[in-house]
Parts: C-alpha cells; sequence; structure tokens
C-alpha cells in the first residue's frame, strides 16, 4: 500500500534537513517531536561542529533544501485550497441554475418589472379615483352614505397592495393571491 502524499513530504523534509545539517533522519525526527524548531536544529548542529553561521555578515543565508521543500508543500496546499474553492463555487452555481430552471427561483430583473407593473397599476387606480367617484359624490347629499362610498371605493383599491403584502409574506401558492 502507497504512502498517503503528506505523510511522504514531510518525511522528504526530515530527510533534506537531515543532509542539511548532517545527522540522521531519525536524530532530526526526534529533534522534531521534541518541539525544535529547523532553526533551531540547525544552529545545534551548527555549534556542535564548529562551524558559525553559513552566509556573511549583512546576508541572509540561502534557502536550505528543507525550506525549499516545506515552501513547496504550502504552495502545493495553497493551490488545492484554490481548486477547492472554485469546484465550490461551480457546484452553487449549477445549484442555482438548476433552482432557475425547476421554477424555485425568479430573475432579479423579473421580479422588478412585476414589482415595477404591479405597483404602476396601483398608483393608476388611486389616481383615477377622484374622477371616477365625482359624479357619484356630487349628485349624493347624505354624508354617510358618502362615507361609504368613498370606504368601498378606497377598500377596492387598497386590495392590489394587500395582494401584494400576502405574496412578500410567501402566500405566493394561494389561489386568492393569483
Amino acid at each position: 500500500m502507497k504512502k498517503p502524499v503528506t505523510k511522504h513530504i514531510v518525511n522528504m523534509g526530515v530527510s533534506a534537513l537531515a543532509r542539511e545539517v548532517g545527522l540522521s533522519a531519525a536524530a532530526v525526527s526526534k529533534k522534531m517531536k521534541a518541539g525544535q524548531t529547523p532553526d533551531q536544529i540547525r544552529q545545534d548542529a551548527a555549534r556542535r561542529q564548529g562551524r558559525g553561521p553559513s552566509h556573511g555578515p549583512g546576508r541572509p543565508p540561502l534557502p536550505s533544501e528543507y525550506d525549499l521543500i516545506i515552501k513547496g508543500r504550502e504552495h502545493t496546499n495553497a493551490l488545492d485550497d484554490a481548486k477547492l474553492r472554485r469546484a465550490r463555487a461551480l457546484a452553487e452555481r449549477q445549484e442555482l441554475e438548476n433552482m432557475l430552471r425547476r421554477g424555485e427561483l425568479l430573475p432579479v430583473a423579473y421580479a422588478r418589472q412585476w414589482a415595477t407593473r404591479f405597483l404602476t397599476d396601483g398608483r393608476d387606480t388611486l389616481l383615477a379615483g377622484p374622477s371616477e367617484l365625482a359624479d357619484t359624490l356630487a349628485a349624493e347629499t347624505d354624508p354617510l352614505k358618502v362615507a361609504a362610498i368613498l370606504r368601498a371605493w378606497l377598500e377596492r383599491a387598497m386590495a392590489k397592495f394587500h395582494q401584494l403584502e400576502r405574496l412578500w409574506n410567501g402566500a405566493a401558492d394561494d389561489e386568492r393571491v393569483a
């Protein structure tokens, strides 16, 4: 059975650090398990071997094979994360397209057009009220009848807006709304 890729990369990193500092892979692995960082292991090995730092004053140290492997692993992980984000975004997009195709969603442009038409019709009904009621109210002398006529007309005009309120509150499947 093959070893998992991540385990293989970790072993390569330990082996690279071991070659770099001149120790066995087991010794480096033991030190890392004890909590030492690669830099601490390098410093410890240099001190034991009587070496100073491998770079000159004012110069940064050259990247070691171990550091390059770790950086490559981080790059691989970043690529895997990017691939995962892309796959999730594509799946979400596909799900939205499927919901739209099944009729579970409406395009925003359609909803805006419908709402605008609905509100315009309601406004037109309200603006037509004075001309519709003018003759009827002029002929009526009883204030109670005038109030009843106005109330009936206003309730009829407001019915459109009550219908819209029921739609917004989730009663779209109710036959009375449509």
